[in-house]
């Protein structure tokens, strides 16, 4: 018995050697983190990746999943997987079973003519903790391999952070000069770990993390792939892709780091998928809640009040002294008889169960709950039940909506810090970030800069001035991302430059406000791209 065992444990390792020596590296040896490669086809090379190309809908990328069963003959549907904000970008709803028009694009490398395929329908698609859609084709996935479209996979699992994988997509704008180059390229990266995402309303509890280069605009949708099984084990979502954006807001996702919530140039974030390897049974996807695919039950949400939830609020401080805790104020409709909610500091907990409100009637539905007294991120959760006493399920807490708020100190505003080059007028380096401005100007005597009238708002207020009659008064104020407003700023604007003692806000000391100058520039300002 030992001499088998000892002969067994040996044809076992030999195997496992074997196994792990011969695995393919779908990546062809490129170096993590450097430039994508552009791929071709026309030898047959990348026949495997036949299945990934563009979706009209979005201009976004998408992959064709392998979804057949053993057990089901016959045809079955096709459909392809992408990002959710490539269907639609609204918040609140999941889309099911919804007619579409467009295109799907195969073969979409440089070399090689594309196979085109109409649309049919937008099966599921979410962009509340997920961004992800399924899009079914008007061709079964059996006419797609029998024309050499090879499906991929879905992989059973997430893996762990530090694995190798690969984004293949189709990015546009990377060579400007050449749209023809703008086809599917390979990035290669690993895995790093990511936590929820919060991007202007979107909150996406689920992420999964990378550095891959040379994703842009049209990489959406795109399949992120272990590298040695050629699985998808995510989709592509959104990214840090331009500097100087605002973290939090649209183009730049941010992620809590320490106590803050921060947005790093250069990573990217996709949603996992292994859940859906469960949600195909005989080739078909689901369209009701099962134990095992968590895309159901689904709920749809629409504010009554097109400004509500703020995404911004301030703490006040009362005649008292005492802190005024800031409240939802969240007016909304939902399409299910009940809804339950609460308010969390990490948007991971809207998935959790526990200490959600009492099912409460959907009509007239106002949440005006308290939200909190620390600085900070907030999260409302919400979730839509049929009835009071409907358990909750894996797929109801996983399409749970998260609304951010951030609260904010309650400081007084300091007046803009500017800079006067020449003509131009613009924010000093020194300047507070993420605030947006006001500015009018006007004859000296005749321009109150305390009247609220004629103030033109700005993001970034760089002005450029053309030659006129002078003098003027420059009146420019600041508003932080809470809304509130500085006190009037006022410069007078003269042939001659003349520094005037600095004017301080009261209870500000860490910054000295700018000085009243008066500068030769002229009286008719626009703004500069």
């Amino acid at each position: 018995m030992r001499l088998i065992s000892f002969l067994l444990l040996g044809v076992l390792f030999s195997l496992s050697s074997q196994g792990h020596a011969q695995s393919r590296d779908y990546g062809e040896s490129l170096q993590n983190f450097t430039a994508a490669k552009l791929l071709e086809n026309a030898g047959g090379s990348h026949d495997h990746w036949r299945g990934i190309g563009r979706l009209s809908n979005g201009d976004c990328t998408a992959t064709l999943l392998d979804t057949r069963d053993t057990s089901t003959n016959g045809p079955t549907p096709a459909y392809v997987l992408t990002a959710g904000h490539c269907i639609e970008s609204t918040n609140g709803n999941i889309v099911t079973d919804r007619p579409i028009w467009g295109l799907m694009r195969f073969n979409y490398f440089v070399d090689t003519t594309p196979q085109e395929y109409r649309v049919k329908k937008v099966a599921w698609r979410s962009m509340q903790g997920v961004d992800m859609a399924i899009i079914e084709l008007d061709v079964s996935l059996q006419k797609l391999i029998s024309e050499g479209i090879q499906p991929l996979k879905l992989a059973r699992q997430k893996p762990a952070d530090g694995t190798d994988v690969l984004i293949v997509s189709a990015p546009q704008g990377l060579v400007p000069t050449d749209f023809k180059k703008n086809k599917l390229r390979m990035a290669a990266c690993t895995l790093q770990p990511a936590n929820e995402l919060v991007e202007g309303p979107w909150v996406w509890r689920n992420t999964m993390m990378t550095r891959c280069k040379d994703i842009a605009g049209g990489s959406s949708g795109g399949p992120i792939l272990d590298r040695y099984s050629n699985e998808i084990i995510g989709v592509m979502g959104t990214g840090n892709l331009k500097d100087g954006l605002v973290p939090c807001r649209m183009e730049a996702p941010c992620t809590p780091v320490a106590k803050f919530y921060t947005a790093t140039p250069g990573n990217v974030y996709g949603n996992p998928a292994d859940f859906l390897g469960q949600c195909f049974p005989q080739g078909r996807i689901v369209n009701n809640a099962t134990w095992s695919c968590p895309l159901y039950p689904v709920f749809t949400t629409v504010s009554t009040d097109r400004n509500a939830p703020q995404r911004y609020l301030p703490l006040k401080k009362q005649a008292d002294g005492s802190t005024e805790t800031p409240t939802w104020n969240y007016r909304f409709s939902i399409d299910t008889d009940f809804y339950r909610h609460k308010t969390v500091r990490s948007a991971k907990d809207c998935e959790k169960p526990y200490y959600y409100s009492d099912a409460l009637s959907s009509t007239d539905a106002f949440i005006n709950s308290r939200i909190g007294t620390q600085p900070g991120y907030y999260f409302l959760c919400i979730v839509g039940v049929e009835s009071a006493t409907q358990r909750p399920s894996f797929g109801l807490m996983g399409n749970a909506l998260s609304l951010p708020v951030e609260i904010l100190a309650d400081p007084p505003i300091s007046q803009p810090v500017l800079s006067f080059t020449g003509l131009r007028v613009n924010l000093a380096s020194n300047e507070e970030p993420n605030r947006t401005y006001s500015y009018k100007f006007g004859p000296v005597d005749a321009t109150d800069c305390s009247k609220k009238d004629n103030y033109v708002t700005s993001t970034h207020l760089n002005l450029q001035f053309a030659e006129t009659v002078l003098p003027m008064k420059l009146c420019t104020i600041a508003h932080a991302p809470s809304g509130q407003a500085s006190e009037p700023r006022t410069d007078l604007l003269s042939s001659q430059i003349t520094a005037q003692p600095p004017v301080r806000q009261p209870h500000v000391p860490a910054r000295p406000q700018p000085p009243v100058r008066q500068l030769n520039v002229p009286a008719r300002p626009h703004p500069e791209s």
